[in-house]
């Protein structure tokens, strides 16, 4: 475990300070031109709503996440919550009040997207995300029709199959992600997927990224589990992405989040509000137009720049530990490989931009990482060769 001793003549409270400057006071630095999200919570937070009988009770999850700086919340409510199995009245009738507390708690600088974990019919546990409301049953009896217009509700879906879940995502313009990956209730997941319709499409964003095992002798985060996965579907297919999670419950302003939350900062000039579309910050999503970052280290830029044979990977950082090192990493389809670059010498508290030239023959993606002496770290999104 990596454990760091600041000594300061100073007196406490000016050295608590200084120590806490080095997560930000223990939040998520807002960075021009990008919104901070989080994803994978399950709160009851209908299951809350409704047993106080009104809208205006705030969960406790609201000021723990607005006092972080979060400004996306990806919830995932019905997990074990709620009436998973009705075909429809009851599960509408609890959406809706899942929609409505979400719109209640949102404003132009938070929003709350009703998410949800299903973990029906496609393989493992994974998140299910749209642009908008949809009201959609996990059940699909004999004879219920796919889609219908509901009086109250609007349109409807009705879901009973791996065909029907995948037409769902395709005409709402929804996403999916396997969420812990490779462990727990998606061991042996995306792997066993990986030939199957609704992996190769556009709509399977990827899978989720958590610090889960935790291996602190480990220089990367979930070096073996979560990289293993990510390289392995780049390699297996298109484009594949790894969205930071944080698959916990109930949440409380003393609970000790910031140090167990990995978060992603999504390229968004703009937050959506709850009633407008929220299909920005899918199609940015989609294109892996964000990063992950533990909150130390941030990246204000980055691009890949050049043609031909002589590329360069650019990316403008920041951090407050002093850094280890930073990585190129590639693959012909196959071997992935990496070019990592020692950056010891640089000081706390610093910005550099960095450039590493890199020839793209034979090389199917490529992404960038960058990881502090303390094990926290920032990586982007894996770029394919078009």
């Amino acid at each position: 475990m990596p454990v760091y001793y600041y000594l300061s003549a100073d007196d406490s409270r000016t050295t608590q300070r200084k120590v806490l400057a080095f997560t930000h006071n223990d939040t998520f630095k807002p960075l021009p031109g990008y919104q901070v999200a989080v994803s994978h919570f399950h709160t009851r937070f209908t299951e809350m709503l409704e047993d106080a009988g009104t809208l205006d009770l705030q969960p406790g999850f609201v000021p723990v996440f607005r006092g972080l700086g979060i400004n996306i919340a990806m919830m995932s409510d019905f997990h074990g919550d709620g009436h998973v199995k009705d075909p429809g009245p009851i599960r509408f009738r609890e959406q809706k009040d899942y929609f409505d507390g979400c719109r209640r708690f949102s404003d132009r600088t938070f929003l709350i997207m009703p998410g949800e974990e299903p973990d029906g019919t496609l393989g493992g546990h994974y998140t299910f995300v749209f642009p908008k409301p949809v009201y959609w049953s996990r059940v699909r009896e004999s004879g219920q029709p796919f889609t219908e217009q509901d009086t109250k509700y609007g349109k409807v879906y009705h879901t009973g199959s791996a065909a029907d879940e995948l037409q769902l995502l395709q005409d709402e313009q929804g996403l999916m992600w396997q969420t812990h990956p490779r462990t727990k209730g998606s061991a042996g997941y995306p792997d066993a997927v990986r030939d199957r319709d609704h992996f190769k499409s556009d709509r399977f964003l990827g899978a989720s990224y958590q610090s889960l095992p935790v291996d602190q002798s480990e220089p990367r985060i979930c070096q073996k589990r979560c990289f293993g996965v990510l390289d392995d579907m780049n390699n297996w297919a298109g484009p594949k992405y790894m969205i930071a999670e944080g698959d916990t419950y109930l949440k409380y302003p003393d609970d000790e989040t910031y140090p167990q939350l990995i978060v992603n900062y999504v390229k968004l000039a703009r937050l959506p509000g709850f009633d407008e579309d929220w299909s920005p910050i899918l199609r940015a999503m989609r294109a892996g137009d964000f990063y992950v970052s533990t909150g130390e280290v941030l990246l204000r830029n980055y691009a890949i720049e050049g043609t031909g044979t002589k590329r360069t990977f650019t990316a403008d950082a920041e951090w407050t530990f002093p850094l280890e090192f930073v990585e190129l990493v590639w693959s012909d389809g196959t071997t992935v490989d990496h070019k990592i670059v020692a950056e010891t010498e640089l000081a706390p508290f610093g910005s550099h931009r960095f450039t590493i030239p890199f020839d793209p023959t034979d090389k199917k993606w490529i992404r960038f990482a960058i990881w502090d002496s303390a094990g926290n770290g920032a990586f982007t999104q894996p770029v394919h060769r078009r």
